[in-house]
């Protein structure tokens, strides 16, 4: 049987599991969020804070708690295309309003157009895939029958650096190579880690001595950052495949024009990638650790109490 935690940190995680889970189902109440961005995001949101908290609590004081992990997958999953198209919409507005010709404001209208159709085929595709999701069954973690005393004899604030430093390790460690050369795919998986960290790190505020802003807000930057370099990274994608159905078309007129929305786009990334790393020193494991470890009232790094 795998260590569970002491009985005072699974509590703590039990709140917080308490307050994401009413979050999401108040979202989902809704029955019009599917075709609502800001809802639709917010949905998918709630629904990764809710695995954050899944992840960290002894899945074997929870029952079906794998099944319950998979549902939240599954919605986020279920989501992710069509927030994707309907940010991909809302970055060619912007590129729209800012259009330094008519010629240039047509092309992004014609990539609108694409966006638009394949936003309301996602949406129809979405509303059958909800459907089949065992949304409903996630009530039950909250029957959770007992959380015995004590589990292990360890310290609150102990147990809780070590779910956060197994996650810091994770994710802050491979920064500074993460950031030597832009590699999308890779960059993206580094921000997942990231986000993984913080809302691990916001489940936990209740144990810290100190609010662990100083190192909540550099963490919300860079993955902010690195979040603005996926999307365009993504938009990139979309405009090259549809400039090569263009050119296939002949439609040499609009591929110009593609062209250069595409290296405005490209521009936009590389500067989001610039700045992602003038943020990464501010996030490093060395600070992280510095700054977590006395907001918890334990001994900073090197030191331990007399």
């Amino acid at each position: 049987m795998a260590l569970m935690h002491p009985a005072e940190l699974a509590i703590l995680l039990h709140r917080a599991l308490e307050v994401r889970l009413a979050r999401l189902q108040e979202l989902l109440a809704s029955g019009d969020w599917p075709e609502e961005v800001e809802p639709l995001h917010q949905v998918r949101v709630a629904a990764r804070r809710l695995g954050a908290v899944l992840d960290l609590v002894d899945p074997e004081a929870y029952p079906a708690h794998k099944s319950h992990r998979r549902a939240l997958k599954d919605l986020v999953d279920a989501l992710s295309l069509t927030r994707e198209l309907d940010v991909h919409a809302d970055r060619l507005q912007a590129h729209h309003d800012t259009a330094r010709t008519p010629a240039l404001a047509a092309v992004v209208e014609h990539v609108q157009d694409q966006v638009d159709h394949a936003r309301t085929k996602a949406r129809r595709t979405l509303r059958r895939d909800l459907e089949r999701l065992k949304l409903a069954g996630l009530a039950r973690l909250l029957e959770v029958p007992s959380l015995p005393d004590p589990f292990q004899s360890t310290s609150l604030q102990e147990a809780a650096w070590e779910l956060l430093a197994t996650r810091s390790a994770a994710a802050l460690q491979p920064l500074p190579e993460l950031l030597q050369q832009e590699d999308p795919p890779t960059l993206h998986k580094g921000r997942v880690r990231i986000k993984k960290l913080r809302y691990a790190l916001e489940a936990l505020e209740s144990a810290f001595v100190v609010p662990p802003e100083a190192m909540l807000a550099p963490l919300k930057a860079l993955q902010s950052a690195l979040g603005e370099h996926h999307d365009l990274a993504a938009l990139e994608v979309l405009l090259w495949a549809e400039e090569a159905r263009l050119r296939d078309r002949h439609r040499t007129v609009l591929c110009d024009g593609l062209l250069e929305l595409l290296g405005e786009v490209a521009e936009a990334r590389r500067a989001a990638f610039v700045h992602a790393g003038t943020l990464a020193p501010a996030c490093a494991e060395p600070a992280f650790t510095a700054a977590i470890r006395p907001a918890l009232g334990l001994s900073a790094p090197g030191r331990t109490h007399p």
